[in-house]
């Protein structure tokens, strides 16, 4: 178990096991059901405490394709129904890019429901098989307006079922866009950093630095990884940036793939926390790691988080290695 906090946000991760379970009534749940098997392991986590007011599943389409396994669907569906206790299901399914249209059905959801509560909401979101963009707008969303007192966030580690050494998630230009619900403003004055969460795509994030010509580098690695395979992959994506750049150690911090929050306490560090800069926060890393990258933006406000839209996904089947995190976040302004 790691603990973190900073300002008035607190956070915990633990890894759960099968024989605890999820022991947690949740005002909202969202899942994402995708073409990934590790999508269902929530389902087997469940204990009779876990149960939730009302849900969303949330899936993306490829213009007549689904970005989704049929199946995994209907066992998510069914799983969900006999979790739900008062309210109703939510279904989204839209193109991954539809980035605003997504988040506006979101939007309107939460505010909903905490209407009809009045009072902040407990939110849980299995964030394995969901794009990074949508779990970030929902994290600042609800930190924005002081929607959650409690947020969990819910991750399968995986073993990704393709050859590492030709690995490719996506396909053509990548766009960046930052997320509008951080509070981040730009300082004319300030120097530009750009820190990567470090992935297995090193060419594409070589080319982003290639671009934007920041005026410093960091990177936050993912180290050790789900496998020592795939530590050695990301530093080896990472080797020649660093050459290219001469970055310092000092520019390089460290912290375990699946754990949110220890990332979250590694990015104080100097070499990536300089307040005399505007900062930009790369999330193509490990999902957990875009979970700290946000936390840490949303509390300082000349932090930017980005994220970068492709104009197409590759689909890979990732099975659960049957590590299974939770990080619950803690809006301490209510307690």
């Amino acid at each position: 178990m790691t603990e973190f906090s900073e300002n008035y946000l607190f956070g915990k991760s633990t890894q759960v096991t099968m024989g605890d379970g999820i022991n947690d009534y949740f005002d909202l749940f969202v899942f994402t059901c995708g073409w990934e098997s590790r999508c269902l392991e929530i389902t087997k986590y469940q204990s009779d405490n876990f149960n939730f007011n009302s849900a969303i599943i949330l899936s993306f389409k490829f213009g007549e394709e689904k970005g989704y396994i049929q199946e995994y669907m209907e066992q998510l569906l069914s799983f969900s129904s006999t979790k739900l206790n008062k309210s109703k299901m939510y279904l989204i399914e839209e193109e991954p890019n539809e980035l605003g249209k997504i988040s506006k059905k979101i939007k309107e959801i939460i505010n909903n429901l905490e209407n009809e509560l009045e009072r902040p909401l407990n939110i849980g979101f299995d964030i394995t098989s969901c794009p990074r963009y949508f779990f970030l707008f929902l994290l600042g969303y609800c930190l924005k307006y002081d929607i959650t007192k409690k947020m969990s966030f819910f991750y399968s580690e995986g073993i990704y079922k393709t050859n590492l050494k030709d690995f490719i998630h996506t396909k053509g230009e990548w766009k960046l866009k930052d997320i509008s619900e951080f509070n981040s403003k730009i300082n004319p004055a300030y120097k530009w950093l750009y820190v990567i969460s470090a992935g297995f795509e090193g060419n594409r994030f070589r080319s982003l630095i290639a671009k934007y010509e920041p005026d410093r580098i960091g990177i936050l690695l993912p180290d050790p990884g789900f496998n020592s395979n795939y530590t050695k992959k990301v530093i080896g994506e990472c080797e020649l940036l660093i050459e290219d750049y001469n970055l310092p150690d000092s520019a390089i911090v460290r912290a375990p793939a699946g754990d949110a929050i220890l990332a979250w306490k590694a990015l104080m560090k100097p070499g990536l926390n300089r307040t005399d800069h505007n900062i930009t926060f790369l999330t193509l890393g490990p999902k957990p790691h875009a979970i700290a990258m946000g936390l840490h933006a949303f509390l300082n406000e000349n932090i930017f988080i980005t994220y970068r839209i492709p104009e197409w996904y590759t689909r890979i089947e990732v099975e659960p290695n049957g590590t299974f995190w939770r990080y619950d976040i803690e809006n301490l302004i209510f307690f």
